[in-house]
């Protein structure tokens, strides 16, 4: 059969790329994406879409947020359904595509009684059409508002399956007929005459059984008979394409979306000239001098020392080596009882020297980068585009590969890209932002790696001749006590607390419901923060609460993060009186611009090997582990639909961001929804992993680049409930809901999300701890309250707070 050559519109959904992936892997098609809006053809006449709709065999309207009723939702959707016969092209629409079709031609929407997100129910169906040779279809449903023909019949009813006078052109394909509390769902169309076709739910989810495939090959297997015959009743089947140029249709047209500029229809497949447009899209704008890397240029030096007898404290170890008044860095695997809490994602810590380092910041606030880098300090007006192809080219420029290959940092670039940062890497409009750095990264050339189960300490760097470095390090290793540093001082004042007053936060919860229920979002993660402060003249210092978070609450992603701007210049005395006030001011914005981070995250955002393998660990599900409490317990209370529906959507959402860069057929989920057990919690833990293909022009830095915000911290539609929560939320995360993590000058990468955390401004002087939780149609607001003042009790703690019951709310 001839390979198809699709048309996949995209509605601005985040689980595009996972049906352009299943077009791809189950059709061998080639697929062309354009968006719902595209300006060459939502805003010309309709001659232009009509010229570019003969390029393909077919069309796919997917999903999206939104309401059918609603033609600014729909987009270039609402043109497919009454085109000219000598245009009219196979549709298959999904959802929103979907309840299209159906209001086309009679059909009406409404709101669900309860919307169905994430959950997976069986199908009916008849073995017709779409449905022919299929048995039990297990399927994702991702919808608030359903498609009505006009049956009012029992569920039993055989008129189920017939049009209706409303709709006599449509006929029911399938329905859900397990849901008593909204009655039968659509969930599956085609048009009598014309082959448009739809399906309410979602084939390509993790969780839609493999007969979602086989409907895929059904449609196409429909659509191309009814090509083949319309091609055979037409005496010259070129008469069907129209001689419309058109890329004059908008002079100022965007061709990235557009590569396939050659007719490679069906009625070309005696002479075909397909050309291979794929999903992917680079995450990071590229110039010519990022294609060709350079050949390393970096040599890494090492040495090893056992530590069998004993296992080291690397919080003591970081305060040996540096003064971590000034810059520090540690990203701490942590250990309970001398083993690491879990070896499979928290085995090694890093400890980064980082004194006068050569750094990168940009803010979202004023767009100012701000790097050295290159060996010189300058200032640039930019954005997150030019951040990557910055960190990218410094790393290419700074290659290493005779690192010890068991260990995954041997160098790089360390820091955090907060939040914000990746609102504007996905063009949504930011809440008022001060200039502080949204992102930070410091050079680390020289470095100590423990291995927490191998029990060894390796001194590395990337100077050349070194040996004041090695002799100094391997002197601390060696001298260290093996005493854990003491803890908590006796007497500690509480501090004061501003924290979310529930009434307000439970209000917040509604106001997410209402929009999931209008179709706006499938879930949103609501979050607030609670600012901490402790009244100077008795201010703990920040590394004394980072050893009290790191031994109440260890966590594999844990960190401590102290980054400020050199102040070399600032310190220097003027000649002249007015230069002390010129000092004074330097001074103070130096000291605003200084931050620390106190973490004990659980999850891993991303991580790439050097050989390209890409995963992501999504923590979405909490328990709290209370007396009594086993794992059986827990696994019972997580396996419920709520759950369930919100680990799923973020699995689902985070496929899509990796099939954008690694491309179809290079993603795999190597776990799904699994317990695991942490200090204070249980969690749903879900892997999905990727692999970048040799010889391709994306790095993990590009993957890194197309996933932010992380998907757990935002719902899903990414880009649409990023927009609802900036106002829903109406203040800046900051650091919190953003990741932390490192660069690593062998090629790899690794990244938390920045949760269980606590962040401070050393100009502002109070602690930051930000905590949410995902909110669904079933989420109920005072739960979603106590989680997240659960998640939070995991640092307030540490900060000299037992409980807030003790100090109250604003």
């Amino acid at each position: 059969m001839h390979r198809p050559h699709l048309l996949f519109l995209d509605a601005y959904d985040s689980f595009s790329n996972n049906i352009i992936n299943l077009l791809q892997q189950d059709l061998n098609a080639t697929v062309q994406v354009i968006k719902i809006d595209d300006k060459r053809f939502a805003e010309t006449d309709d001659a232009c879409f009509h010229a570019f709709l003969k390029r393909f065999d077919a069309v796919v309207a997917g999903p999206g947020p939104g309401d059918p009723r609603n033609p600014h939702d729909l987009g270039l959707i609402g043109k497919l359904w009454h085109l000219p016969e000598e245009v009219c092209l196979p549709v298959l629409g999904i959802c929103l595509g979907f309840q299209s079709l159906a209001l086309a031609f009679g059909g009406t929407a409404s709101r669900l009684h309860q919307p169905r997100h994430g959950l997976v129910t069986e199908v009916s169906h008849q073995g017709r059409s779409l449905f022919q040779d299929v048995d039990v279809l297990m399927a994702t449903q991702y919808h608030s508002l359903h498609a009505k023909l006009g049956h009012n019949v029992d569920k039993t009813s055989p008129d189920l399956w017939r049009a209706t006078s409303n709709c006599p052109d449509i006929i029911p394909l399938a329905w859900d007929l397990s849901d008593d509390q909204n009655g039968p769902i659509l969930m599956g169309i085609r048009h009598t005459s014309k082959p448009f076709y739809g399906v309410q739910y979602h084939p390509e989810s993790i969780c839609t059984s493999s007969a979602g495939a086989q409907i895929i090959h059904n449609w196409w297997s429909e659509a191309f008979g009814w090509t083949v015959n319309q091609a055979a009743k037409a005496q010259n089947p070129t008469a069907f394409h129209l001689s419309i140029d058109v890329e004059s249709c908008d002079a100022n047209s965007e061709s990235g979306d557009d590569s396939a500029s050659t007719s490679s229809s069906l009625f070309d497949a005696v002479n075909p000239t397909v050309r291979d447009t794929t999903a992917t899209t680079p995450a990071v704008t590229r110039d010519s001098s990022r294609m060709g890397r350079p050949a390393s240029s970096r040599s890494v030096s090492w040495k090893c020392i056992d530590t069998a007898s004993s296992p080291v404290d690397v919080a003591a170890l970081l305060q040996n080596l540096q003064d971590i008044n000034q810059q520090a860095v540690l990203l701490e695997s942590g250990s309970k009882n001398g083993q690491p809490v879990r070896p499979e994602t928290g085995r090694f810590s890093i400890i980064g020297c980082v004194e006068d380092a050569p750094s990168i910041k940009y803010s979202t606030g004023n767009h100012i980068i701000t790097s050295s880098l290159s060996g010189t300090r300058s200032s640039y007006t930019g954005s997150m585009s030019d951040i990557w192809s910055s960190v990218e080219t410094f790393m290419a420029a700074n290659k290493a590969t005779d690192g010890n290959t068991d260990l995954p940092f041997w160098g790089g670039l360390v820091g955090f890209v907060s939040y914000e940062a990746g609102l504007e890497t996905i063009d949504v409009a930011q809440p008022e932002n001060d200039d502080r750095p949204d992102v930070w990264f410091v050079f680390v050339s020289r470095s100590v790696i423990v291995d927490h189960v191998e029990r060894k300490v390796y001194i590395q760097s990337l100077e050349e001749k070194d040996d004041h470095w090695f002799e100094k390090a391997g002197n601390t290793v060696k001298e260290l006590s093996k005493e854990p540093a003491s803890l908590d001082k006796p007497g500690l004042p509480i501090p004061a607390i501003i924290a979310p007053i529930q009434d307000e936060y439970v209000q917040k919860v509604e106001i997410c419901q209402s929009h999931i229920r209008a179709g706006d979002s499938y879930e949103l993660c609501l979050t607030d923060q609670s600012i901490v402060s402790h009244d100077e003249s008795c201010r703990p210092s920040s590394f004394e609460l980072y050893q009290r978070l790191r031994t109440r609450n260890p966590a594999p992603f844990g960190a401590y993060l102290r980054l400020k701007d050199s102040n070399k210049e600032g310190n220097k005395e003027g000649s002249k009186e007015e230069s002390k006030e010129e000092n004074k001011k330097k001074i103070k914005e130096e000291k605003g611009n200084a931050v620390t981070i106190l973490s004990s995250s659980p999850e891993r955002f991303l991580s790439w090997s050097r050989a390209g393998k890409c995963q992501f660990r999504p923590i979405k599900g909490t328990v709290e582990k209370k007396d009594g409490l086993t794992r059986e317990d827990a696994e019972k209370l997580l396996n419920v639909d709520k759950e369930r529906a919100e680990n799923l959507m973020i699995v689902d959402l985070i496929r899509h961001d990796l099939h954008g860069v690694v491309g179809s057929g290079n993603v795999k989920v190597e776990k799904l929804m699994t317990v695991e057990e942490y200090q204070t919690v249980f969690q749903l833990v879900s892997v999905i992993e990727g692999q970048l293909q040799e010889g391709s022009r994306h790095t993990g830095i590009d993957v890194l680049a197309a996933s932010l915000p992380p998907g757990s911290m935002t719902g899903a539609p990414k880009k649409r409930s990023c927009e609802l929560l900036t106002e829903i939320e109406g203040k800046a995360r900051g650091i919190y809901s953003g990741v932390l993590g490192y660069f690593d000058v062998g090629g790899g990468g690794d990244f938390s999300v920045v949760i269980r955390t606590a962040f401070q401004w050393e100009n502002e002087g109070v602690w930051r701890i930000g905590a949410g939780g995902a909110v669904t149609v079933l989420s109920s607001p005072i739960a979603e309250f106590e989680e997240m003042d659960l998640k939070r009790q995991s640092c307030l703690p540490s900060l000299g707070l037992q409980s807030l019951s003790s100090v109250g709310s604003r």
